[in-house]
């Protein structure tokens, strides 16, 4: 026991410290891994999967999209060193205004985890409005209406550009000077026929992935979701509609 006692007693007149040594040694293996390791502040992640969201809207939306990420669960973000990149798991389809969107996190095309942020998307369009009092059965005119940009968020869906003054439209309520023209109350030819050929885009995480021909199994206009039909198998999907005779099904 004297002998061990000697030993230690001798190492530390020689200058061994256990307890600096212990320190020096993680302090090195700390460096180590800091150096295979990155950080990103969640204000950079905001960013970045604000942009994301917007591209993808701009993709299939007629407007001006703003997307602001309004909160984080972290301050840093600790990832493993390499490019940095992300992918829309789910609502890239949808728009509403206050959502948590889910996007996977990819470092060097690895996946590493799945982010839950919470955010605000508004929607800037030129959309037709009543200069004047609309009445009901009254057919829509360049006279009658005017074009005003406004935020859209709540009704993306169901707002009319100038373009559908060509269509013969007939209102079905009365519009009040100054009111958006709301296509649900207003009655015209649908963008999309019962058993009438439409194109179906099928879309993964907002990225196209094949087209087929197929047929309508409802009426319906730009916003409305209706069932269609794969001509060659018979199978049924359901499906937005994103323009006339023209269908987005997500799988």
């Amino acid at each position: 026991m004297e002998s061990r006692k000697w030993k230690v007693n001798n190492l530390t007149g020689w200058g061994f410290n256990p307890t600096k040594t212990f320190a020096l040694l993680l302090a090195l293996f700390m460096t180590v891994i800091s150096v295979q390791a990155q950080t990103i502040t969640a204000n950079q992640v905001k960013t970045d999967v604000a942009k994301l969201f917007e591209n993808n809207y701009k993709t299939y939306v007629d407007g001006d999209v703003e997307v602001k990420i309004t909160g984080c669960q972290f301050a840093e973000l600790q990832l493993p060193d390499g490019k940095i990149t992300y992918k829309i798991a789910s609502g890239s389809d949808r728009i509403l205004p206050r959502d948590i969107k889910r996007v996977d996190v990819y470092v060097n095309g690895v996946y590493t985890r799945t982010l839950n942020l919470p955010a605000q998307t508004v929607v800037y369009k030129d959309v037709l409005v009543a200069s004047d009092l609309i009445n009901r059965e009254q057919t829509l005119t360049k006279e009658c209406t005017a074009i005003k940009r406004v935020d859209v968020s709540m009704k993306a869906n169901y707002v009319l550009d100038e373009s559908m003054l060509d269509k013969e439209i007939t209102t079905k309520k009365m519009f009040q000077k100054g009111e958006i023209i709301d296509k649900r109350f207003v009655k015209m030819k649908p963008d999309v026929a019962r058993n009438s050929d439409v194109r179906v885009f099928f879309v993964s995480k907002g990225a196209v992935m094949i087209t087929i021909d197929g047929t309508a199994m409802g009426d319906g206009m730009v916003g409305d979701y209706i069932n269609v039909e794969n001509r060659n198998y018979k199978k049924i999907y359901n499906g937005k509609i994103i323009g006339e005779n023209r269908v987005l099904v997500n799988i």
